[in-house]
């Protein structure tokens, strides 16, 4: 279970609040407790305790400045792995902490390292140091947690896999490659997964368990792509259960006139996801059965779980969020009374406490109180979410891994809202506590494991007479008040300062755990752990999160290590999940489904006759995908793709690429580099992107887009639709008829006026200077623009 910024001081200033509205009387931090676990809260029972460093790598751009958000690759494609790696990099394991919230450190100052590390001297040996509040040590510096701060993706990828990699990596290494997550290895084991969150459902923490791209922000796209996270979670990762926020009703943020219905607003699903799920909510191409926010949501909830049979192969996804909560559940404040329900969650910290959000999206008609109430309704809490979910899952005769995220308590830090960080903590504490109450009910401790921890850390300090402010005064006064004499806790290094720090830090979080296989995360305390092949030394007291991942894995398989195959490998006649490490590799799935990530190496992939998915690495490689809709994504490398009967998407990404798609309606995505592509009579849609690239569609309708360079295209029969994109080289078309249109792409504005030009036996389409295209050997004086 992941509080998603929660971090020692947040747990303390939740766990004081719950106390005093349990009778304690103190005034003064001394008086609840002012070092190591605590007490208060349900995960404080746990009989194991811990503190975790979260930091990931950085990576130097192609000016010699580091970046905690840069990949290995040097994007010049967005497509997941379909970049070059950056000219000269090879990883160097040396800690490189840089000098501002994202890196900074440069080349030419004599800066190295790829992991960002953590130094105790500087940023305290524990988050309870006297520096923090007022005292002094050698060597501290209250400024260095602040520089190379984590994000919710590279440390869920981390908590996942045991692979530290970058902000924004999603399942993926520093070379973009797909790695295999404890979900994965959970159900390749025979057990049910699920994931529940009180925000989207394919934000970071979420998302880094069942998918596999390299920007966090590609939430969703539209069908049939998947180079984003929830096509991924919904068609190859398959959480038996996924629980969580996005709602396109979410995402209204001003009162609306008389006479305006909320309008939806597709930030985390798209139109055509959502359209699809609510039009069929048993019977889907997903395989789900789908819920969405609506009267008496939670009781639904719990009628549609008591039904689910994971055992039968029965899945259950959830879609909620209140309106005006940026895809997030109704926030409750540290009262539990919803008051902030609504408001938007960013607008503290923006403003600096001078304009903040007082007014909801309301409904003509429709007052504040009802607003609240029509929310509460409408969304279940990420207690009965949690609930839900370990109902579905206990079901399952070999048992489930299951993720629960309060993902709201990072929001509320972000927005330095201590009113809503405590609402949202006590919420995750009681999520926490249906858990553990869920484990005494079924097989105990002996036959359960429960680990409960954060992501990443912020930067709050409460001052020693928080719990008498927050007592005589309520948490609400305190978030509204704006000076910490008068709130009894700063965000950020300057006591000074009330609103000083509104994003992450790289300082150590709490984890508390219990159960079978607790010994193993017990005897990582201290202990180092290996990167990229290099080993890490560890430091006395902590763990690395790369270690709870080695936990969990052991709970799973029986083993803290997990290697990946190599040489040549041979899937079942079933569905196989196959990865493989960095060497030359043959891979065969033959019959079934098979998800084949063959890392970096020249390799060679064989599909089976099923729907497959295959990824590769940087290197030149091989894809025969054969029957069945297959999607291909070859990385960079001079690729050879031969995707045969049935739809297809192929990735090329950069090389110079032979793409091959026969049969089916395709769609491919050739990337930069000089591209050869055949599409046969299907409906095919190609974007030829960088290059100089020749495209031969043949039949059917066709939707081309020939990108920058001098690209070839010849097309056959059929209504064909041709993209024009502004800038360097220009397109030769080649078969062009009376049927055929041309669209405005990149480069031109929707008012462009496009010049038709007869010229010899040709005719050539230009905007302004611009040559655009040449039709061969057609003459005409205008064209029809879709």
């Amino acid at each position: 279970m992941i509080g998603d910024g929660m971090g020692w001081e947040m747990a303390r200033a939740a766990a004081i609040y719950k106390q005093i509205r349990e009778g304690n009387t103190g005034t003064s931090l001394s008086d609840f407790y002012t070092e190591g676990k605590g007490e208060g809260l349900s995960f404080q029972d746990l009989t194991g305790y811990s503190l975790v460093t979260t930091y990931g790598t950085t990576i130097a751009d192609s000016k010699g400045v580091f970046s905690t958000g840069n990949s290995a690759l040097d994007n010049s494609e967005s497509v997941t792995a379909g970049s070059p790696v950056r000219e000269g990099f090879n990883f160097d394991p040396s800690f490189n902490p840089g000098t501002t919230a994202s890196g900074g450190a440069k080349v030419s100052e004599g800066a190295t390292g790829n992991l960002v590390g953590y130094d105790p001297v500087r940023g305290g040996f524990v988050p309870w140091e006297s520096p923090y509040y007022g005292g002094s040590r050698e060597g501290f510096d209250k400024e260095y947690i602040k520089a190379s701060y984590p994000d919710s993706a590279n440390t869920a990828t981390t908590l996942y896999t045991g692979v530290k990699s970058y902000n924004n990596a999603i399942g993926v290494d520093i070379f973009e490659q797909p790695l295999e997550t404890i979900l994965t290895t959970a159900a390749l084991n025979g057990k049910s997964t699920g994931l529940v969150s009180s925000v989207p459902l394919d934000h970071a923490t979420p998302g880094a368990a069942a998918a596999a791209v390299n920007r966090r922000a590609k939430y969703d796209g539209e069908y049939p792509g998947l180079d984003n996270i929830l096509q991924q979670e919904l068609r190859i990762y398959q959480p038996t259960v996924l629980l969580g926020g996005g709602h396109p009703l979410s995402n209204t943020e001003d009162p609306l006139p008389d006479g305006v219905e909320p309008p939806r607003e597709f930030v985390f699903v798209t139109q055509d996801t959502y359209d699809y799920l609510s039009a069929n909510p048993t019977d889907n191409r997903y395989g789900y059965t789908f819920l969405e926010r609506g009267p008496d949501a939670a009781k639904k909830l719990a009628e549609t779980a008591a039904q689910i049979d994971p055992n039968a192969g029965e899945r259950l996804v959830g879609l909620y969020g209140a309106r005006g909560q940026n895809g997030n559940l109704p926030v409750s404040s540290a009262d539990g009374d919803h008051s902030t329900t609504g408001l938007d969650m960013f607008s503290t910290f923006s403003s600096q406490g001078e304009d903040v959000d007082t007014e909801r999206p309301l409904l003509p008609g429709e007052t504040d109180a009802s607003f609240i109430a029509t929310e509460i309704n409408e969304n279940p809490t990420l207690e009965q979410l949690s609930t839900a979910a370990l109902d579905v899952l206990g079901k399952d005769e070999d048992g489930f891994w299951l993720m629960v995220e309060g993902g709201d308590i990072d929001w509320s830090a972000h927005d330095d809202n201590i009113d809503n960080l405590i609402g949202t903590m006590l919420d995750f504490d009681k999520s926490v506590a249906s858990v553990i109450n869920w484990i005494e009910s079924n097989g105990g401790w002996e036959k359960n494991l429960l680990v409960v921890t954060a992501d990443h850390d912020h930067y709050l300090t409460l001052n020693g007479d928080f719990p008498e402010l927050v007592q005589a005064k309520g948490a609400q006064a305190l978030t509204d008040l704006d000076t910490p004499g008068e709130t009894g806790h700063f965000w950020g290094s300057d006591s000074s300062v009330k609103y000083g720090w509104g994003s992450h830090s790289n300082r150590p979080v709490p984890v508390y755990y219990q159960g079978a296989g607790a010994d193993v995360l017990t005897n990582f305390v201290g202990q180092g752990y290996e990167s990229y092949g290099n080993e890490i030394t560890g430091f006395p007291g902590h763990v690395d999160q790369s270690q709870i991942y080695q936990t969990m894995l052991a709970a799973v398989t029986g083993s803290t290590e997990k290697p990946l195959q190599s040489g040549t490998v041979y899937g079942d006649e079933g569905n196989d999940v196959i990865y493989t490490g960095t060497e030359d590799d043959i891979v065969y799935g033959n019959g079934g489904v098979n998800y084949m990530f063959v890392n970096n190496g020249n390799n060679q992939v064989y599909g089976g006759e099923g729907d497959d998915l295959a990824y590769a690495g940087i290197d030149d490689d091989v894809f025969y995908l054969n029957g069945g809709d297959n999607t291909g994504f070859a990385g960079a490398g001079n690729d050879t793709v031969f995707a045969n009967e049935g739809d297809d998407q192929v990735y090329g990404g950069a090389g110079d690429d032979l793409i091959y798609a026969n049969g089916g309606n395709n769609f491919i995505l050739a990337g930069g580099g000089n591209d050869l592509l055949y599409a046969n009579d299907g409906d095919d849609e190609i974007d030829g992107e960088a290059g100089d690239d020749v495209i031969y569609a043949n039949g059917g309708n066709n939707i081309i887009t020939a990108g920058l360079g001098n690209d070839i295209v010849y097309v056959g029969s059929g209504m064909n639709t041709f993209i024009l994109d502004a800038g360097e080289g220009s397109a030769t078309i080649y078969g062009f008829g009376s049927d055929d249109k041309v669209s405005l792409g990149s480069g031109l504005e929707e008012t462009a006026t496009l010049t038709v030009l007869v010229s010899g036996n040709d005719t050539l389409i230009s905007a302004g200077e611009d040559l655009l295209a040449t039709l061969k050997g057609v003459q005409v004086s205008s064209v029809t623009i879709a």
